[in-house]
């Protein structure tokens, strides 16, 4: 019966002590991925969106203008097929008078 326990001794002994990690590597590799993304997100992707949205922003106000000035040129066509709004316009821009009309000049004479 000694030998028994002698063996029994003996093969504890062999047995080696694991140590066991708090983590395991694929909770580690996978808190690295969360870590990277986080990181991608925060510091490279959100300031290029913002900076998309600054500029698409931008952009939609200029169409907004662009779409305000076509309606008001637009507008201006159709006047300009009017006999009384080009006479009119050639009053205001370029001093004409229609056929009898007088005209006043208010500016002040030369001053020699």
């Amino acid at each position: 019966m000694e030998q028994g326990v002698s063996t029994k001794v003996v093969h504890m002994e062999k047995q080696r002590v694991r140590h066991k990690f708090p983590f395991k590597l694929r909770h580690v590799i996978v808190l690295a991925f969360v870590v990277w993304g986080a990181y991608t997100y925060f510091f490279v992707q959100r300031p290029l969106l913002l900076q998309e949205a600054a500029m698409k922003a931008k952009v939609t106000q200029q169409v907004y203008s662009a779409d305000q000035e076509s309606k008001r040129l637009t507008a201006q066509i159709q006047a300009l097929h009017s006999y009384q709004y080009i006479a009119q316009l050639a009053e205001r821009k370029y001093n004409l008078i229609q056929h009898g009309d007088i005209l006043f000049s208010t500016t002040p004479p030369p001053t020699n």
